[in-house]
């Protein structure tokens, strides 16, 4: 009877539900470009914001692996970094013995946009793989899973921690450092966006030209982590710059320059672009002075649409 019972229970379809979530660059430096290296090697301050896409998984047994996924955005389909992702995890798991094949269904509800440098998509991709973890059963450990990260995308590694992490190297070097107080984010999507391949393009021209200091950030990682822990607002001008894509901007510098200014003149503890761009983000000590910024940036500029999460 037990035996009856546990296989009804192991073929019912189970329901799987997961909030991803983006980042935002606290502070990021972008090295010159090594002739050994096909990427920029970075260092960086990733912060995980709480806000992100909806990933919805139902699995059952299965005489093959199958996997279908659905998207409210069908233009981002078939090459998704969900899809991505499943596809290099089948791979790894494939030689393992004793997993359970399964079917998986799944829907991708995109809520944040591309090109803003939020990684929303490597959020994407690192939401699944711990999810597929999970739902079979943990057959990977820690490391594996950031192997399989690194295969996918520079910022997908840091996705499968949790907290802040300094990330070096190309992403793959991703050290998570100790939990900082309550914090919050108000994140501004202006409506230009960013292509990545361009804006490194950019970067390398300026970085020939005036050399790889005249990118760099105005202020170092250390004294930004501490403004981070104590709580306090970073000392300078409102142009000290944290990320070196702040230069690859153009003509949508006049708008990034604006936006920060109004979360830096509503309280915020630091204020700049996050990743390639476009998003601008501030963070707070609190709730209400975010959500107040973000009242405000909306009445200046009421095209740009606005989040507010909290520091992860």
């Amino acid at each position: 009877m037990s035996d009856r019972t546990d296989q009804r229970t192991s073929d019912t379809p189970q329901r799987l539900c997961i909030k991803t979530r983006v980042k935002v660059n606290a502070w990021l430096r972008v090295l010159p470009k090594r002739d050994d290296r096909e990427l920029h090697e970075l260092e960086s301050l990733f912060l995980s914001i709480a806000t992100g896409d909806l990933l919805h998984f139902e699995t059952c047994r299965s005489t093959a692996a199958e996997f279908h996924l659905t998207c409210n955005r069908p233009d981002l389909l078939p090459h998704n970094s969900v899809q991505q992702a499943w596809a290099a995890f089948s791979e790894a798991i494939g030689p393992l013995q004793g997993h359970h094949t399964l079917r998986i269904t799944a829907y991708l509800e995109k809520r944040i946009p591309e090109k803003t440098g939020l990684g929303a998509g490597s959020g994407d991709a690192g939401a699944t793989l711990l999810a597929l973890n999970q739902i079979h059963e943990f057959p990977f450990g820690h490391d594996q899973l950031i192997a399989l990260a690194s295969s996918l995308g520079s910022d997908v590694p840091f996705f499968v921690q949790s907290g802040p992490c300094i990330v070096r190297g190309t992403g793959e070097n991703v050290e998570p450092i100790p939990a900082l107080p309550p914090l919050w984010c108000c994140v501004v999507l202006p409506t230009f966006r960013i292509n990545t391949s361009h804006a490194y393009s950019v970067l390398d021209e300026v970085m020939d030209e005036r050399g790889s200091s005249a990118v760099d950030p105005a202020a170092d990682l250390t004294t930004v982590v501490e403004a981070l822990r104590t709580r306090t607002r970073l000392q300078g001008p409102d142009e000290l710059r944290l990320n070196s894509f702040e230069v690859t901007l153009g003509h949508n510098t006049a708008s990034f320059l604006s936006i920060r200014s109004n979360l830096l003149s509503n309280g915020a503890i630091l204020a700049g672009l996050s990743g390639s761009g476009s998003a601008v983000f501030g963070i707070y000590a609190e709730r209400a002075a975010a959500e107040a910024a973000a009242l405000d940036v909306q009445r200046r500029v009421s095209t740009a649409r606005t989040i507010v999460a909290e520091v992860r």
